[in-house]
């Protein structure tokens, strides 16, 4: 190191960055700071002597960055990634230029970006899930979400807000691999809730059908009611086997509950279908055509009954 050059090393040590000098022809270091040390995983006294440009992760970039500063002569805030001893590998910002002193010396300056390229990407991820929050919300605004004032009492959505739902869970279950099963539970034996049943009673079956389908959710699973007055309910994480015992114990708490028709007194009943996603399917079409035939199957067999659709 020259005289000059020695006087410099005082300078670069109150940098704040990581800023090493370099010989032009060799390209090894003869000067850094400690902050370079730190960031390249090498001791100080170990680092003099060094090729820098071997600490680049792409080899490639030491003839781009010469090439662009013969022409430039500053290079400014280059993004890149460098390697630390061991084989860590960061995302750095590089300042790189000629200096003259009694020889002409590159002077490099390097910071860690490692930090604000995952902030970055943390924001970017905020941004993207605000972006389909309000979406999904604006969906919900303009779509009603119940479809019925009973139906509200008991939690159950509105189509709309469960087809949108569903086509989330499709998603990821092919995403992950994880199984989607899905019921349509019809209570069989009800006059017309518009024509024969009185408004109290189609309202207390409404909300009896309604309740004992959310008693029997989880917090992951969707309820909602078609306009046929049937019950979709559907089962993210669970395989057939798995719907199929839920299946049973709902038709278990249907058969329970009674209510009056013109004075007579009658037990709930309910048909039930049940299908699972199949591997490869990307949309809940398939999956919606199946249950309707598994339910047709099951009201052919009798009340209180299930049949499945694989």
């Amino acid at each position: 190191m020259l005289a000059d050059e020695r006087a410099f090393q005082a300078l670069i040590d109150t940098v704040q960055g990581a800023l090493v000098l370099v010989t032009p022809a060799d390209g090894k270091i003869f000067a850094a700071n400690q902050l370079a040390a730190i960031l390249l995983g090498i001791p100080r006294a170990d680092l003099i002597g060094q090729p820098f440009f071997s600490h680049l992760a792409d080899p490639g970039d030491e003839a781009s960055l010469m090439t662009r500063l013969a022409q430039q002569g500053m290079l400014y805030n280059e993004e890149l990634i460098l390697k630390a001893k061991g084989g860590h590998q960061f995302n750095a910002q590089l300042s790189l230029r000629e200096v003259d002193f009694l020889r002409p010396v590159l002077a490099i300056s390097f910071s860690d970006r490692s930090e604000t390229v995952m902030m970055g990407r943390l924001l970017e991820s905020e941004r993207q899930v605000c972006e389909r929050v309000l979406k999904l919300a604006k969906e919900l605004k303009h779509e009603p979400r119940i479809t019925d004032a009973d139906d509200y009492l008991s939690g159950v959505l509105g189509m709309p807000a469960l087809l949108s739902g569903l086509a989330h869970e499709v998603g990821r279950a092919n995403r992950y691999g994880h199984s989607l099963s899905a019921l349509l539970i019809s209570i069989e034996g009800i006059p017309s809730f518009n024509h024969e049943l009185d408004n109290d009673t189609a309202g207390y079956i409404r909300r009896m059908t309604g309740s004992l389908c959310m008693q029997s959710a989880r917090d992951c699973d969707l309820i909602a009611r078609r306009e046929d007055g049937c019950l979709l309910l559907v089962l993210p994480y669970t395989p057939m086997q798995g719907a199929t015992r839920a299946a049973r114990r709902l038709i278990a708490s249907l058969s329970l509950q009674q209510f009056q028709v013109a004075g007579e007194n009658r037990s709930a009943a309910a048909c039930v279908g049940l299908s699972s996603l199949r591997k490869g399917e990307s949309s809940h079409k398939h999956l919606l055509s199946r249950l309707d035939l598994a339910l047709t199957r099951s009201r052919a067999q009798g009340i209180n009954t299930l049949a499945r659709q694989p």
